[in-house]
């Protein structure tokens, strides 16, 4: 069976997801940015006797890193992200994104395993399915698990809203055309966990997200 806790940390309130197993953990979008926030993270992992397997960020944003030289720090685990992360971290790397923000934040750990599409990420037995869907940046992915119904959407599809496109690398066109082509296609009783704000499903994005049209 597959849990998911869900913190909201940091003053954007990012979503940051342990999903785990019994046993086995995977971090995804490590933004915890006070130490409340760390200890709040690490006391979760720790009470159930985790072992973190991955840590993964949906897309290549300051505000979903926050916490990720903390996480791979802690847990002596590197940190996973879509090869296309490189676009951004050469032209607008995450400390140049804080400082556009108003925060002062480190680069993070370079991310070491690099993801692509279709490929899978395993937590147990439970297989996870990179899909990759630039749009709101050119790295960001999905994370789909098909036997619990599992989509998790980063900053790409939220409740009633999809990702803004006016950052660097993003394409409102691409945004909504791997949108359609990638996530509503997936069965409607798929669960939905984005970067941001609440819970939702595939079947009530499809009949309420004005967005979508």
């Amino acid at each position: 069976m597959l849990t998911i806790k869900t913190f909201a940390f940091n003053p954007l309130l990012v979503n940051c997801y342990v999903v785990h197993t019994a046993e086995e953990a995977m971090i995804v979008d490590p933004s915890c940015y006070t130490e409340n926030e760390q200890k709040q993270l690490k006391q979760y992992i720790e009470e159930r006797n985790l072992q973190v397997k991955h840590i993964v960020i949906t897309h290549y944003h300051f505000d979903h890193l926050m916490g990720a030289a903390f996480v791979c720090n802690t847990w002596d685990v590197p940190l996973s992200a879509h090869k296309d992360y490189i676009i951004l971290a050469g032209n607008f790397d995450i400390s140049n994104q804080s400082l556009y923000f108003g925060f002062q934040i480190k680069n993070p750990p370079k991310p070491k395993i690099l993801l692509e599409d279709k490929h899978f990420i395993q937590l147990g037995q439970y297989e996870f399915k990179v899909l990759h869907v630039p749009g709101h940046s050119p790295c960001s992915i999905a994370l789909y698990e098909k036997t619990h119904g599992i989509l998790i959407t980063g900053d790409t599809l939220f409740e009633g809203g999809v990702g803004r496109t006016d950052l660097a690398g993003g394409d409102w066109q691409q945004l909504l055309s791997h949108i359609r082509g990638k996530l509503l296609v997936l069965p409607e009783e798929t669960q939905i966990f984005p970067g941001h704000g609440g819970t939702s499903t595939i079947r009530q994005e499809k009949l309420y997200n004005t967005f979508l049209g």
